[in-house]
């Protein structure tokens, strides 16, 4: 599976080097991620190092573990993770993701390397983890939403990966039902968080997103 996300996109290389993405490639959609991730935290950074091939990567410490990794006992301990990227200094102003979205990844995404490579010390950041080997590190996807700002404890974005959990926890042959009884609760509460997360719900159950044919559209 590493392979075929090396395949799709060069971000291990510079921002300012465009990626590319297969044909035919999907962006995947939240409870797809989800579903694959070994591990979901929420995560502070901690250190920035080189990597064995040579680029910057960051050292992530969880603050919360919101899915733990198949037989182990992650409960009671740190998950500590990487991810390819660099640290702003202390004193820059913060970039953050948008803090009502949940479709498009951080704006950092659109600017050449098709994924965020910039934190800020102070940020918390939700990181979607693959293992691999003792190592855990952010699963890399052109555009997905896999590293992004929240804020504890109920940011929009962590109330949709909480719901998107729950569900990816259920066998596959009741997830649609689940997701069709939560959409309309959701709706029914009216709040802004619930609306915004129950129209998400009906995007995932539209089925698999578009392919991209093009470079996505310029955040506004």
């Amino acid at each position: 599976m590493r392979s075929l996300f090396l395949a799709l996109a060069l971000l291990a290389a510079p921002a300012a080097h465009a990626c590319s993405v297969a044909p035919g490639y999907r962006v995947p959609t939240t409870l797809e991620l989800v579903a694959q991730a070994d591990a979901i935290i929420v995560a502070q950074p901690l250190d920035q190092r080189t990597g064995a091939d040579g680029e910057p990567e960051i050292l992530f410490a969880s603050l919360v573990i919101l899915k733990g990794a198949p037989g182990r006992e992650v409960k009671d301990e740190r998950i500590l993770a990487y991810a390819p990227g660099v640290l702003a200094p202390e004193t820059a102003a913060a970039r953050p993701s948008a803090p009502g979205e949940l479709v498009r990844p951080h704006p950092e995404a659109y600017e050449g390397g098709c994924a965020r490579r910039t934190f800020h010390p102070k940020q918390w950041v939700v990181l979607f983890l693959k293992r691999e080997g003792d190592d855990y590190r952010v699963i890399s996807y052109p555009f997905a939403r896999t590293a992004e700002d929240t804020a504890l404890p109920d940011s929009r974005w962590l109330k949709a990966v909480r719901e998107y959990i729950a569900i990816a926890a259920l066998p596959p042959a009741v997830r649609r039902a689940r997701m069709e009884v939560r959409r309309d609760l959701l709706k029914a509460r009216g709040d802004p968080d619930s609306l915004a997360i129950a129209a998400d719900i009906a995007r995932e159950l539209t089925g698999p997103r578009k392919p991209l044919r093009e470079p996505l559209p310029p955040v506004k």
